[in-house]
């Protein structure tokens, strides 16, 4: 039996624990949708958020937003482009202007619109979840299908068999 290379037990490793952070330590998360945030971003992504003071959002730091001062009262992730006293300039990295310029926020981005600041992300594993809170279940719940693919994919690598080579066969280049 072949046993998984020791960087892919470290990757799936840290994976999971990233996972876990993200919900059992002081963390939240979004799912990215649209494509405002693109390339650094993407639909499907996942956010781990933490909530922070403005004083230590710095420009370049990704931050979410809540509905108070985005115009479509949805929570929204973008790029911080400049820092003034009036709050946060907030910018798409695909958008040709800044959030208040173009209308996606209502002001500068304040304390009291701040979510938190984008500490990590997990790409593409909001598009494996699906929303069962129609069902009253928890909402790690959601997660359910990427963790058992995440799992098939370990015990597939820890049960992967190594193939025989023949005796004075040469060895891949």
């Amino acid at each position: 039996m072949k046993v998984a290379s020791k960087g892919t037990v470290v990757y799936v490793a840290a994976f999971t624990i990233l996972i876990l952070w993200a919900f059992f330590v002081q963390a939240d998360t979004r799912r990215v949708d649209g494509h405002s945030m693109l390339p650094t971003l993407e639909g499907g992504d996942l956010v781990v958020i933490q909530a922070v003071p403005i004083s230590q959002v710095q420009v370049g730091n990704i931050i979410v937003y809540n509905g108070l001062c985005s115009s479509g009262g949805e929570s929204v992730v973008h790029r911080v482009v400049a820092i003034t006293s009036q709050g946060l300039i907030t910018e798409g990295d695909n958008n040709p202007s800044t959030d208040q310029a173009s209308g996606i926020a209502m002001s500068p981005i304040t304390q009291q619109c701040l979510e938190g600041k984008v500490v990590f992300v997990i790409p593409y594993v909001e598009l494996l979840a699906y929303n069962v809170d129609l069902y009253g279940l928890p909402q790690w719940f959601n997660y359910l299908p990427s963790i058992i693919i995440l799992l098939i994919v370990v015990a597939s690598l820890a049960l992967q068999k190594e193939e025989p080579r023949e005796q004075g066969a040469a060895l891949p280049s």
